[in-house]
């Protein structure tokens, strides 16, 4: 599939602060068949006034981005109950989630695709092919979710001989001595993998994910281990979710044991050392795969004290947050009647002397630095980690015990704009006194690397996107400072019926949004639907490149 559609339309941004690699300036961009051609001060002047068939868009006193990168989504996603029968199943699809994300300046994201039972990583990435194409509002990647080594193939083969095996009576010895032959000379788990892994990168995928804890997704050490080496022979990057399975499922038994079932339990059963220990020991097995690696979701100020030990033994990695872990805290679950079930994520929300350890943190970002290295921030991105159920199912699973609800946040619409205002993003105004996050600023600059530039490095879009430099893709976001709303839940865009940051204040919209060139987006309101194409991704990103 094409990386971008063609567009004849030539688009000309005037007036607008364009912030990229690093820097601020004013300057005008313009655009013809998708692709930038020039970033230049006054590009009206001389020739290009006869061009009257050039779109204008005025961005006087805005901001001009690279499209905004969400590095990890899970649209249309499952999520599997310990003794329940049945997933959980998202209401939220690609069209309706990825309308509420470009609508909030996103015009990339990352899904994952996780790989079911009896599926090879291959039937994982044509299923979600198939539930994006035509209907994606900005345009999508795939991160797939490895959850067995083995392949469908394997399984089918291996069930074949243990059924000639069980029939041996009736069927001829020879018959059964061919089928242990055949299953002899099928690869191992680890060959398979490899294998799998050839054909998905070579379509496109860069990344996969494994998972610590999670029913039906998770996976022990030793399999994460040959996944990492799987891994590294394509320069691929593994994604993980770290959490001690175990002591997750002592501590939710001890709540239960002690008959405390309310959403209020929840993050006493994922106690940050949870997550820290987690870390700790995927970190470890990367450095003896001797790969690099990213770490989903780190919430909490112990979790940051071991990426500090391995950052200072010279390991090179990726790690992510979500504005949920940087502006909400655990009080949510303690939200009247059971109110609390639509914060339940994992990991939980956190205290407020993680959130600004995470925010402290975040404003060591160097806007022009290499994400991954240790003389950069230990978080190089900020990602929505989006995942949205019915509210009405999640407190009625509630009634039951907070373990029982599908965990999972929204965030594809509002995450720039939540930032953007908690970091007070190119303003000193002191003025407003109830912030969301006191003592947290981050310049425009550093902005753009969190929500663009440096997912694109980390995930390989770079320099084709994420970038504003002549050539690459004209996905661009015009950033108006200006406005200012509350968050409603009427205005969602994407299907759960909620928001956990439902009443903020947020200031700053996307006025316009450019996909492959094209206008989709304009005074926060999505124009033109279903323009997403196909993200094809290449491997090898900055961390490799250090090694070499």
């Amino acid at each position: 599939m094409a990386d971008t559609k063609d567009c004849t339309q030539r688009v000309i941004i005037t007036n607008g602060i364009v912030v990229s690699g690093g820097t601020e300036k004013k300057a005008d961009i313009l655009v013809e068949n998708g692709r930038i051609v020039k970033t230049k001060a006054n590009l009206l002047l001389g020739s290009l006034l006869r061009r009257a068939e050039s779109e204008l868009l005025d961005a006087e006193g805005c901001y001009v981005f690279p499209g905004f990168i969400d590095a990890f989504t899970r649209l249309g996603t499952e999520a599997f109950i310990p003794g329940e029968t049945e997933p959980v199943c998202s209401p939220d699809n690609f069209e309706s989630g990825t309308k509420a994300a470009i609508a909030g300046g996103t015009t990339s994201i990352i899904n994952c695709a996780v790989q079911k039972k009896g599926q090879s990583l291959q039937d994982a990435l044509d299923e979600q092919h198939a539930s994006a194409l035509n209907k994606s509002s900005c345009n999508y990647g795939f991160h797939i979710a490895v959850t067995s080594l083995g392949t469908a193939v394997q399984a089918n083969e291996e069930k074949a001989v243990e059924n000639k095996e069980d029939k041996e009576e009736t069927d001829t010895q020879k018959d059964v001595q061919k089928a242990k032959q055949k299953k002899e000379q099928s690869p191992s788990p680890a060959e398979a993998l490899k294998e799998q892994m050839t054909k998905t990168v070579m379509r496109g995928v860069s990344s996969y994910a494994v998972y610590m804890t999670g029913e039906n997704i998770q996976l022990s050490d030793h399999e994460i281990f040959e996944i990492l080496n799987a891994a590294k022979e394509h320069k691929a990057l593994i994604c993980c979710h770290c959490e001690n399975a175990d002591m997750v499922k002592h501590f939710i038994e001890e709540q239960l044991e002690n008959r405390k079932k309310r959403p209020s339990s929840h993050p006493v059963s994922r106690p940050p050392a949870v997550e820290a220990e987690a870390i700790s020991r995927f970190l470890a097995l990367a450095q003896m795969a001797d790969i690099p690696v990213y770490i989903l979701n780190v919430t909490a100020k112990q979790s940051l004290e071991q990426i500090k030990l391995a950052k200072k033994r010279g390991q090179n990695f990726f790690g992510g947050t979500c504005p949920h872990y940087l502006l909400l805290t655990d009080s949510s679950y303690r939200k009247g009647g059971f109110a609390g079930a639509r914060f339940i994520c994992n990991p939980p929300l956190r205290k407020k002397p993680d959130l600004k350890a995470l925010q402290k943190e975040l404003m060591r970002c160097k806007a022009d630095g290499t994400p991954g290295t240790k003389d950069n921030a230990y978080i190089d991105l900020i990602c929505s980690n989006h995942a949205v159920f019915d509210f009405a199912e999640q407190e009625k699973a509630a009634k039951k015990n907070f373990s029982k609800v599908a965990p999972g946040i929204s965030g594809a619409q509002y995450r720039a704009a939540l930032i953007f205002t908690a970091a007070h993003v190119g303003t000193e105004d002191e003025s407003e006194k109830k912030e969301l996050a006191p003592g947290f600023r981050l310049t425009p600059a550093q902005f753009s690397a969190l929500m663009s530039e440096n997912p694109a490095k980390i995930f390989g879009l770079y320099p084709g996107r994420g970038s504003l430099n002549k050539g690459a893709a004209a996905d661009i976001t015009v950033w108006d400072p200006s406005f200012s709303t509350v968050i409603n839940d009427n205005n969602n865009l994407h299907r759960g019926g909620y928001t956990p940051y439902e009443g903020i204040k947020i200031k700053g919209r996307a006025k316009y949004v450019l996909l492959n060139g094209k206008p989709c987006v304009k005074d926060g309101r999505v124009i033109e639907e279903h323009q997403g194409s196909y993200l094809f991704r290449k491997t090898g990103y900055p961390a490799f490149k250090q090694k070499e």
